[in-house]
């Protein structure tokens, strides 16, 4: 038969019972303020990002990157849109392209396509600067996500779009080629004019020396009693 219980063990079966379910009631506030957490934070990021507070929205997202399994993609998705806005195209190219892997299928298409227009604009800038060659490389970075978009845009809101992008980044791209190429012969005449610029000063240096030789030369040839040598090299 067993012994009743005293009241001492009963408070320690309470103490252990109350140690070892207290991560779990820990656990379970940590994931419940999460979750509640998620939307106004995410709707936040939204509502900065759509007023014009880009650098606020980037913040608003990188605070929901950490243990997000609801939406995983979204907070670098939305972050990429604000980097984007504010011209910071390389790493929003990097969340982007975090945020196409984790993205569900349903929604691969839309960010492809923030992705691609990334790129683009990436290239956009690089033709404003002059740098043509580079902005080629951009481009086709670009038509290279939207190429490698199979079935995603299937939908046909999703696959006109796409076939517009496609078809502008082409014409882009053939654009930067063409300055690109007209670039080149530019830099070919401008260094044949900086060398024949640089060997025409150094004939008037030499010019210069001869001629002071030759003075030197002379009034040698006046101090020792009118005897020199015009040119003894």
């Amino acid at each position: 038969m067993s012994k009743p219980l005293t009241v001492e063990r009963l408070r320690l079966r309470r103490r252990l019972l109350f140690w070892l379910t207290l991560p779990l009631a820990l656990f379970a506030i940590f994931w419940g303020f999460k979750f509640l957490s998620l939307a106004p934070t995410a709707q936040n990021a939204i509502d900065d990002y759509n007023d014009g507070y880009y650098v606020a929205s980037e913040e608003a997202s990188s605070s929901l990157l950490f243990l997000n399994v609801v939406e995983p993609y979204l907070p670098y998705f939305n972050r990429g849109d604000a980097y984007a806005a504010d011209e910071y195209y390389g790493p929003a190219t990097d969340d982007f392209e975090i945020a196409l892997e984790k993205a569900p299928q349903e929604k691969k298409c839309d960010v492809r396509l923030n992705l691609a227009l990334a790129w683009e604009r990436f290239g956009d800038i690089y033709t404003q600067l002059g740098y043509y060659q580079g902005a080629v490389l951009l481009y086709e970075a670009s038509q290279k996500v939207l190429d490698d978009a199979g079935d995603e845009c299937d939908p046909p809101p999703n696959q006109e779009q796409l076939d517009e992008s496609n078809d502008r980044v082409e014409q882009k791209k053939q654009d930067a080629e063409q300055q690109r190429d007209q670039q080149q012969p530019q830099e070919s005449d401008q260094q044949s004019q900086q060398e024949q610029q640089l060997e025409q000063l150094q004939e008037q240096q030499q010019q210069a020396a001869q001629e002071k030789a030759d003075q030197e030369s002379e009034g040698r040839g006046e101090e020792s009693g009118g005897y020199y040598v015009d040119k003894p090299w």
